[in-house]
C-alpha cells in the first residue's frame, strides 16, 4: 500500500511539473496514461495455485508525455512490487523504466534516450513493448531520422533494456526507405505503389569464451520490397546474419538466412491472403548467451492467427527463431444483403489455415552431429521440409446479423499442437477440436446481452474443456460471468471447475474492473512471444486510463 501511494505521488508530481513547463515554455500539451493490475492470491491445491508470501502483487505505470512545437518529452515510471505471478522475478521492484527526449521538423527527427523501433517487418530489428507478457527490449541511446522526398534514413546505436539494467551488448543500425514513385516524375501518378528497404544491424559484445574464438562484431542486413495496385499487394523480405555462436543455436558457426513473403487481394465483399516464411538460424540477440524473452534484437513472427476465443487461443504456437518453415492462407467472403444465404443484413465468411514445420537439417560431415557446439552445426536445403511439424491450425468463422438486435458468430477450429516445441515437455501432441457459439442481444440502445460457449475435444494433455460467458454491458457498466470446467483424464489428472466472475465500468478513456475467481495455469502468446501463466485463485482489479 505504501509504494502504490507513492505512485500516486510521484503521478500527481510529475504532472504538475509538466504543467508548469508547459507555462514557463509558452504552451504545449501534456498527455499521459496510467494502467495498474493488481491480484491477491488465495492458496488452492485443487488446481495447483501456490501460496506467495506477500499475497497481494501488482503491475502498474504512469506515463507522462509533454510536447510543444518540434520538442517532446516523455517519462513512465513502473512499479512490480512484487511482480504479478507469471511475469520474470527480475522485474521486482519499481523505478523509471522509460524516457527521452526527441526534437522533430520536416526533415531531421531526433530521439535522445529510450525508444522503440522496427525495420522492416522486424526480422533483424524491432525493440517493443508487450505489457501483458512482461516485455520491453527498449533502446537506451540515440536514433536519428532524416526524410528527403522519396527516401527515409534510420540510423541508431544503443543498449537493450534488460529488466532494471542494460544488456551487454551495443547495437548499431542503420535503414533506409525509398518510395519509387516519388523518385522519378513520371511514376508518380502511377496506379502502382512500389517501396523498397535495406537495414544493416551490428551487435559488438567482447569475446569472453574461455573455449571458443567468438564474433564480436555480429552483423545482419535484410532487403524488402512492396507491390501495391489496386486491390492487389505484394510483400517480401529477405534477410541474412553471419555465424553467430549463442545459447540458443548450442554454439554453433553457421551463418542464418529468412525469407517472409506475402500475396494478397481484397475488395469490396471479398479478400484473400497467402504468407510464406522460411528461417533457419536467425535467433539474434544483444547478449549472446541470453535465451527466452531476453534481449532479442531481431524478430520473427507466428504464422498463425492470433485468436481472441479463449479456447481457440489454448494451444498457441511459439514461433522458432532457429529454424522453421510456415504457410498461411485466409480467405474473407461476404454474402450479399437480402439474399437467401446472407440473409436481411449480410453474412461473413472468414477461413484460415496455417502450418509450421521444421527446416531439413544433415549433417556437415561424418564426423560431427547434427548441431554439434564449436561445428558448422548442419547443411539444410532450402525447399525442403524437415520431419517434424510445429503447428496447424484451421478454422473458420461465419457471422450473421439475424436483425437490428440480434448478432450471430459461429466458429470450427481444428489444431494440432507439438507439446516439445511449443512447451519443452515431452508428452503426446495435442490434436483438438473446438467448437465456438457467440451470440449478441442488443435489446435497448448502450443495453445488451453477450452468450458466449465453447467446447474443445482433445485425448491428449488435460483432455476435454468446456467454457461459457454471459455479459451485461448497461451504458459504461459491465459485468460477466465465465466459466471454465476441465473434465479431466482418467489416471492423468481429476476434472477441474474454475468460476470467475468480473464487473465495472468506463467513462470516457477510463476503464475500473474488478473480478474474483479462479485461472487456469497455461501459455500466454502475443505474436508468437509466449509466457507461462500459473494457475491463480483470488481477487484482482485493473485500472486504465489516459488523457
Amino acid at each position: 500500500m505504501t509504494k502504490f501511494i507513492q505512485l500516486i505521488l510521484i503521478a500527481c508530481f510529475v504532472f504538475f511539473i509538466n504543467n508548469t513547463f508547459a507555462q514557463v515554455l509558452g504552451g504545449g500539451e501534456v498527455h499521459g496514461s496510467f494502467q495498474a493490475d493488481a491480484q491477491y492470491y488465495k492458496k488452492d491445491s485443487t488446481i495447483g495455485a501456490e501460496d506467495i508470501p506477500e499475497n497481494l502483487a501488482s503491475n502498474s505505470f504512469f506515463e507522462m508525455r509533454y510536447s510543444n512545437k518540434n520538442f517532446e518529452a516523455g517519462i513512465r515510471y513502473e512499479l512490480f512490487m512484487p511482480q504479478m505471478q507469471g511475469y520474470d522475478s527480475r522485474w521486482k521492484g519499481n523505478g523509471f523504466g522509460y524516457r527521452f527526449l526527441r526534437y522533430r521538423n520536416d526533415k531531421v527527427d531526433i530521439t535522445a534516450g529510450n525508444f522503440y523501433e522496427q525495420f522492416g517487418t522486424g526480422m533483424i530489428l524491432r525493440s517493443y513493448q508487450e505489457w501483458n507478457l512482461g516485455f520491453d527490449n527498449s533502446f537506451d541511446g540515440v536514433r536519428v531520422k532524416y526524410k528527403m522526398k522519396a527516401l527515409t534514413i534510420t540510423g541508431l546505436i544503443g543498449k537493450q533494456r534488460y529488466y532494471w539494467d542494460l544488456g551487454p551488448g551495443l547495437v548499431r543500425g542503420i535503414d533506409g526507405q525509398l518510395s519509387v514513385n516519388d523518385l522519378f516524375k513520371g511514376f508518380n501518378d502511377s496506379k502502382t505503389r512500389v517501396f523498397m528497404g535495406y537495414s544493416f544491424v551490428s551487435r559488438y559484445q567482447t569475446d569472453q569464451d574461455p573455449i571458443f574464438k567468438l564474433p564480436e562484431n555480429v552483423a545482419a542486413e535484410a532487403a524488402r520490397l512492396e507491390l501495391y495496385r489496386g486491390g492487389f499487394n505484394f510483400k517480401f523480405e529477405t534477410g541474412w546474419k553471419i555465424n553467430d555462436p549463442n545459447a540458443s543455436n548450442n554454439m554453433i558457426y553457421k551463418s542464418g538466412n529468412a525469407v517472409l513473403a506475402e500475396f494478397g487481394y481484397s475488395r469490396k465483399g471479398l479478400g484473400f491472403t497467402l504468407q510464406a516464411e522460411r528461417v533457419d538460424n536467425m535467433d539474434f540477440r544483444s547478449n549472446r548467451t541470453s535465451t527466452g524473452f531476453d534481449l532479442p534484437v531481431g524478430y520473427i513472427p507466428a504464422m498463425t492467427r492470433q485468436h481472441a476465443y479463449s479456447l481457440a487461443a489454448f494451444y498457441p504456437y511459439a514461433s522458432q527463431a532457429n529454424g522453421q518453415m510456415g504457410l498461411q492462407a485466409t480467405f474473407i467472403y461476404k454474402l450479399k444483403k437480402k439474399t437467401a444465404l446472407g440473409g436481411k443484413y449480410g453474412t461473413s465468411i472468414n477461413a484460415n489455415y496455417s502450418i509450421s514445420n521444421s527446416i531439413y537439417k544433415e549433417k556437415v560431415n561424418d564426423s560431427t552431429t547434427i548441431g554439434q557446439s564449436g561445428t558448422l552445426g548442419y547443411k539444410s536445403k532450402f525447399f525442403k521440409l524437415g520431419d517434424e511439424k510445429y503447428y496447424s491450425d484451421f478454422n473458420i468463422k461465419i457471422h450473421r446479423k439475424l436483425s437490428r438486435k440480434w448478432d450471430v458468430s459461429l466458429m470450427y477450429m481444428n489444431v494440432f499442437y507439438n507439446m516439445q516445441i511449443n512447451e519443452g515437455h515431452a508428452e503426446p501432441n495435442v490434436y483438438a477440436n473446438i467448437g465456438i457459439v457467440d451470440v449478441w442481444w442488443k435489446f435497448k440502445p448502450y443495453h445488451s446481452l453477450h452468450l458466449e460457449t465453447q467446447a474443445m475435444f482433445t485425448k491428449q494433455d488435460e483432455g476435454n474443456w468446456m467454457s461459457g460467458m454471459l455479459e451485461f454491458n448497461n451504458h459504461g457498466f459491465f459485468t460477466a460471468l465465465v466459466v471454465l470446467y476441465n473434465q479431466g483424464i482418467a489416471g492423468h489428472n481429476d476434472s477441474a471447475l474454475y468460476p470467475f466472475i468480473t464487473a465495472g465500468y468506463t467513462h470516457k478513456s477510463t476503464r475500473i474492473s474488478v473480478g474474483y475467481g479462479r485461472q487456469r495455469e497455461g501459455i500466454v502468446c502475443v505474436g508468437g512471444v509466449c509466457r507461462a501463466v500459473p494457475a491463480s485463485n483470488g481477487l484482482s482489479l485493473t485500472i486504465n486510463s489516459s488523457f
